[in-house]
């Protein structure tokens, strides 16, 4: 579904990505897990475009980044930290929009889909609401179904719970696992670890830029082969004790 190589990106002169590589097959779900300024978000922006990567090899389902520009992106979904709803617009509107207004659907037929979807992450009740009366929780859920009314044949997430008052965190989880058990294709920037642990085919560690490992979740977290991982682990897991 993605295969990357050698992909540089640098601000000025802070290299955030240092020539990575790696593929993702179709119906994987990935945790991205890092340090904070380890260019976790800027893979995932540089993936779906938002960002022009320096040098390097993208393809998106077979489809080169380079010779096909915008298009390649189509296929893929972003559901972002701050949720990015259009605030003067319900939450039925901020769903059908894009698909409306990009792929030129017939709203009748949109409309459909996202009644679906919005019964799938349990806000049907919500549809005439405006995003300043749900709370966080409500917000990240509506971004993931606004994300999946495109239909993306992979969802991309960067954070999705950074945000969120820590009892909103599950909720928004729950929609993320079950999109995982639908197989769909997924790579998940997150610090939630028992997410990465349970959900995850795979858990890339990232640090510098670079791709310390990456690896099914049982041996980052059981037998992490590095230092560095190892000491991450320690860190976040006790930040995640204080903060329940």
């Amino acid at each position: 579904m993605i295969k990357a190589k050698n992909i540089y990106k640098s601000f000025g002169e802070l290299e955030v990505l240092s020539g990575l590589s790696f593929e993702v097959q179709q119906g994987e779900v990935i945790s991205i897990i890092g340090p904070s300024g380890s260019g976790k978000s800027t893979l995932l922006r540089s993936l779906i475009g938002l960002e022009k990567i320096d040098s390097g090899e993208l393809y998106i389902e077979g489809v080169s980044v380079k010779e096909s520009g915008k298009k390649a992106y189509e296929k893929m979904g972003m559901v972002f930290q701050g949720f990015n709803l259009f605030p003067h617009k319900t939450v039925m509107d901020n769903l059908i929009e894009a698909p409306i207004v990009v792929k030129g659907e017939k709203k009748a037929k949109v409309k459909k889909r996202a009644v679906k979807l919005l019964k799938k992450v349990g806000l049907y009740d919500k549809k005439d609401s405006y995003p300043v009366q749900l709370s966080g929780g409500q917000k990240q859920r509506v971004a993931i179904a606004r994300a999946l009314a495109m239909e993306p044949d992979i969802m991309l997430f960067d954070e999705p719970t950074s945000s969120l008052d820590p009892e909103l965190v599950g909720e928004v989880l729950t929609v993320i696992r079950d999109l995982a058990a639908e197989n769909i294709t997924m790579l998940v920037v997150t610090h939630e670890m028992g997410f990465a642990r349970d959900v995850s085919d795979r858990v890339i560690f990232m640090d510098h830029g670079e791709i310390v490992s990456d690896t099914i979740p049982e041996k980052i977290f059981v037998s992490p082969e590095s230092e560095r991982i190892q000491s991450f682990l320690t860190k976040i897991l006790s930040q995640n004790d204080s903060s329940h």
